[in-house]
Parts: structure tokens; C-alpha cells; sequence
């Protein structure tokens, strides 16, 4: 069996991304909005072709560039009182439209020069060395960040007035968590696909949740949760000749059940 080392590195880097945001998402309960994640992710990956198309660029440059104001918005309806069920729900009905319609667009006008179809499923067997550069790097980053605003975020989503009397400045973290995962999102949806990055968000959280005596542990057991299921998910989709981004969801899936099953 041969796993290239691209590959590996695509798998375990956005594994270790996926996995180090899943406890912030937790903690803010933020799980709707994380799992609507994908549809605005999927937006922007079409409108940023047409715009490099257009208007030249990297691809990836522009989705990000253009999902930012998404997860804005949405934050800005939150704080402007409107409840984040409703905020969410709006969120989504739009990033689905918009996505229909968009992917249509570029279906009928770009029919030869790009495959969605590796952003709805994932591809990461053809990661090309500049991916997986790309997908060390955020995952460094990502992990950086997350571990310096874990405690912060944990303290918000305990108790948000308590946390802004501490001087903790909520509404500049709740945009700041917004725009991280939304980045993150759009930047490693081609290596597990719009389909199962809603597992890679929320379950490995949700996994640590069971087996965790503490935020340190909360966090790292997450991120080893999730690269565990992407290394073993490569293995298997290797063996097996099964997608790996699916054998990915279901170790994670196994995972959760055996935490359940084992936790405290």
C-alpha cells in the first residue's frame, strides 16, 4: 500500500484545524452556525472561481475573500438582537440559493476547466504539493489561535455577561470565530468536501466532551481525535478504495459512539 505524502499531509492538516475549532464551537454553541458552515463555503468556492476567471487571482484568494462578509452579516444580525436560530436559518437559505445558483453558472460557462464536484465529495488523492503547503499552513494557524482564545471563548459561552464585565470584548471574539471558521472552512473544502465537513467541525468536540477532565484536555483530545480518524479514514480509503473523506466521517462517527459508550 502506498499513501503519498501529499496526501498525508492534506488529511492530517486539516484534520488538526477541524480539530483544534470543533472545542471553540462547542464551548460558544456555536454548532448551528458551524454546520451551515459548509453551504456559504461552497458559495464562495464558485463565486471565487468566476472572480479569478474574471478578474484573474488564485482561485482560493477570492472564495475566501468573498465568504468573509457572509459570517458577517450574520454575526451583525445576531448582535443587532435578532435571535441566532433565525440569523442561522436566514444565513442558510441564502448560501444555498446562492450556491444553486452560482454552481449552475459556472457549470454552464466553465463546463471543461473546474470539477465541484471535488469540493462536494473531497479529493484529496489529488492534492497537489502546493495544497498541502497550503493546508500545513492554515493548520498552523489555526492551531496557534485557537489555543490562545480557547479559555477566552470557553468563558463567553459560559456566561457572556460575566465575560464582558472581565474585559473580555464579546462581540469583537464573536466576529473573530466567525471569520476564523469561516476561512478555514473555504480554504480545506476541497480535501473533505461540503458533505462531510459538517462531521469534521462538530464531532471530534463532541468526542473529547465524553472522555475530557478539562479544557487542556478538552482541546487536545480533539485535535488527536480528528487526526487519528484522518490518518486511519486514509488508510482504510486506500485499502478498501472507498473515498477518504468518508471513511474519515465514519471513524469519527465510531469514535463518538465508543466515547459514549466509555465516558464518564
Amino acid at each position: 500500500m502506498y499513501l503519498d505524502p501529499r496526501w498525508v499531509t492534506v488529511m492530517v492538516g486539516s484534520a488538526a484545524a477541524f480539530g483544534a475549532l470543533s472545542p471553540l464551537i462547542h464551548a460558544r454553541r456555536f454548532s448551528f452556525f458551524a454546520a451551515s458552515l459548509p453551504h456559504s463555503a461552497l458559495l464562495s468556492v464558485a463565486l471565487g472561481y468566476v472572480a479569478s476567471s474574471t478578474l484573474g487571482g488564485h482561485p482560493a484568494a477570492w472564495a475566501i475573500l468573498v465568504s468573509l462578509p457572509f459570517s458577517s452579516i450574520l454575526v451583525h444580525l445576531i448582535h443587532r438582537g435578532v435571535s441566532e436560530d433565525n440569523a442561522t436559518s436566514v444565513f442558510v437559505a441564502f448560501t444555498v440559493s446562492g450556491s444553486v445558483a452560482v454552481i449552475h453558472y459556472v457549470l454552464t460557462n466553465y463546463p471543461a476547466r473546474v470539477s465541484l464536484w471535488s469540493y462536494i465529495l473531497g479529493d484529496p488523492l489529488l492534492a497537489s504539493w502546493e495544497d498541502a503547503i497550503l493546508t500545513a499552513a492554515i493548520a498552523s494557524v489555526t492551531i496557534f489561535l485557537s489555543s490562545k482564545l480557547l479559555l477566552k471563548e470557553m468563558s463567553i459561552g459560559l456566561d457572556s455577561e460575566f465575560a464582558a464585565v472581565s474585559g473580555i470584548k464579546v462581540k469583537f471574539h464573536n466576529y473573530l470565530l466567525a471569520l476564523m471558521l469561516t476561512a478555514v472552512a473555504v480554504s480545506l473544502l476541497r480535501v473533505v468536501g461540503f458533505v462531510v465537513e459538517h462531521v469534521a467541525l462538530l464531532l471530534p468536540s463532541a468526542v473529547a466532551a465524553q472522555l475530557a477532565r478539562s479544557a487542556r484536555e478538552f482541546y487536545i483530545v480533539s485535535i488527536l481525535t480528528s487526526v487519528l480518524a484522518s490518518v486511519g479514514g486514509l488508510v482504510l480509503s486506500v485499502y478498501l478504495n472507498v473515498a477518504p473523506s468518508a471513511m474519515l466521517g465514519f471513524l469519527l462517527l465510531l469514535f463518538y459512539v465508543v466515547s459514549l459508550l466509555t465516558g464518564g
